[in-house]
């Protein structure tokens, strides 16, 4: 009877290790983190690099589970007419909002994006945290947007802690 009650307890610590691990987890994701790859790879074809090879971008988490990112291309330069300012615009993505981990499955629930599209929704990203480096990645999905759209694709950021 004894080895069963310690077993149960064994399994018992196991099976709540989830919650601790995504706590954990969001703990290790606090601070500001630097990108330094964004690729979407087109199911069955080529990887591509939306923002060129050298994007920027910053990723911010808060200790009371916010998260913000800006990520911008690469060689922008300032505008000087409508048509340039329009596609400073398409060199940009931003959205904020609270984070949730589930596992390996980072959820981020937008409450502010620079394309509305994006406001009210879930972003919903795979992770693998190995020390000072971050990857993001995408489910294999559909596009619905620019080049790729129509193509199934899989996006995956990386990013370094800034210290």
């Amino acid at each position: 009877m004894a080895r069963l009650v310690a077993l149960l307890v064994a399994l018992c610590c196991y099976f709540s290790s989830g919650p601790m691990f995504a706590d954990d987890a969001s703990k290790q994701l606090v601070g500001s983190w630097k990108l330094t790859s964004w690729t979407i790879q087109i199911v069955g074809g080529d990887a591509t690099e939306p923002f060129g090879p050298n994007p920027k971008g910053r990723a911010l988490f808060t200790p009371d589970g916010f998260a913000a990112f800006i990520i911008v291309g690469a060689n922008r330069k300032p505008a000087t007419n409508n048509d340039e300012a329009a596609a400073l615009l398409k060199s940009l993505l931003v959205y904020s909002g609270k984070f949730t981990i589930d596992g390996d499955k980072f959820t981020t629930k937008v409450d502010i994006s620079g394309n509305e599209l994006l406001t009210g929704l879930d972003q919903v990203r795979f992770f693998k945290l190995e020390g000072d480096r971050l990857s993001l990645r995408t489910a294999e999905q559909v596009s619905s947007v620019g080049i790729y759209q129509g193509k199934k694709v899989v996006g995956a950021l990386t990013w370094e802690r800034e210290h």
